[in-house]
């Protein structure tokens, strides 16, 4: 199963969360710069044979590069990972950036029993989050306080970002309507931001929609807490937030900006 997403869409803790499943091994963001970070150390022998790369650390950029040089290879390998592993069932997230369109359509999308669901997150939201993670990355050294950060924006960034991100989903959509393909959307503020247990009915209910049956876990362990972002408001988190919405409806971007992209 391949979850089209984007950065801060919810892709990565919902990955987190499948890790109840006995049957799924979830790989998120396996086409980023540490794309092996999250994948299980016991994955890591077949991965090494799989590639030819001895690699001994998450981050080595041979993987990286392999993984964009050669995705239907990497993909191959994800999945000898995860039979060896004893699971029936791969999941990856493709991210918005991790590849080009016509890559992805060549080596990805046409794999044999491939199927596709849709992770979105009202766009606002999504923005403000991603933003943050790149504020973050550029002060992490310093040691700045997380809870401390606030934003400065400008509606034309953000207008240029929307369009980007409503492109790159709607390309999907419109690919699988083409093909008369189903496409299930789970939507970050209802189906993921959520107890575990409903997480996981939920996306066992999107994989049934594309033919693929997942079993229920009996125990489910809470985690990936880390990965989502706190209940604080935008205005908590955006320092000039009061301008700059209305800078949104004055541009009439409203709808698009507190809504989702497809």
């Amino acid at each position: 199963m391949c979850l089209i997403a984007a950065p801060q869409t919810g892709a990565a803790y919902l990955g987190k969360v499948l890790e109840d499943f006995a049957d799924l091994a979830p790989y998120p963001e396996v086409f980023s710069a540490d794309g092996i970070s999250r994948i299980d150390f016991q994955a890591w022998p077949i991965l090494r044979q799989a590639t030819g790369i001895d690699f001994a650390d998450s981050r080595d950029a041979r993987i990286a590069e392999f993984a964009r040089e050669k995705p239907a290879a990497w993909l191959d390998a994800l999945e000898e990972a995860a039979r060896g592993r004893g699971k029936r069932i791969m999941s990856f997230s493709l991210l918005r950036g991790d590849l080009a369109n016509d890559v992805i359509e060549r080596e990805v999308a046409t794999r044999a029993r491939l199927r596709l669901v849709m992770v979105v997150r009202k766009q606002i939201d999504s923005f403000v989050s991603w933003r943050r993670s790149v504020e973050l990355a550029k002060w992490q050294s310093v040691g700045v306080n997380a809870d401390r950060l606030r934003l400065k924006l400008e509606v034309e960034g953000f207008e240029r970002w929307l369009d980007a991100q409503e492109q790159w989903f709607e390309h999907w959509r419109a690919y699988l309507t083409r093909r008369f393909l189903p496409c299930p959307v789970l939507r970050y503020e209802v189906d993921i931001d959520q107890p575990a247990d409903r997480v996981l009915r939920r996306f066992a209910a999107a994989a049934g929609q594309v033919g693929i049956a997942l079993r229920l876990p009996t125990t489910i362990e809470e985690r990936g807490n880390e990965l989502r972002d706190s209940d604080t408001g935008l205005a908590d988190r955006v320092a000039n937030w009061a301008e700059f919405n209305r800078a949104i409806f004055a541009r009439g971007l409203e709808r698009r900006a507190f809504g989702y992209p497809i």
